[in-house]
């Protein structure tokens, strides 16, 4: 068997190191956790105000309510935050650092 050189395609390294992956993942991790605990606070404000309005309070609305509520929440979360995540963050890594990013998009990060 004759092998050639052209056969074989090169081993790229890539962008992103082990560490830097892994740091990546608890960043989003903890962005993740965060918009949880922003969701279950938007919902128990909206049961602080009262029924009612222009859609009712059917079915429909309360499941379009959950899912802007979700929405809302990964948007806070992912975006500046409320602090959450920036404390867990630095609590599960060891980092005291506040400029450790948490709020900017995963694929950015380096």
């Amino acid at each position: 068997m004759k092998i050639q050189q052209n056969q074989f395609t090169p081993i790229t390294r890539n962008d992103v190191s082990a560490d830097a992956a892994k740091d990546i993942k608890l960043k989003k991790a903890c962005n993740d956790f965060e918009a949880i605990i922003v969701k279950q606070l938007l919902t128990s404000m909206r049961k602080s105000i009262p029924k009612g309005g222009l859609f009712g309070n059917g079915f429909e609305n309360e499941t379009f309510q959950s899912m802007q509520d979700d929405e809302l929440a990964k948007s806070i979360a992912h975006g500046k935050g409320i602090g959450i995540a920036q404390a867990l963050y630095n609590e599960v890594s060891g980092k005291t650092s506040q400029t450790t990013n948490i709020g900017q998009p995963y694929d950015t990060i380096k």
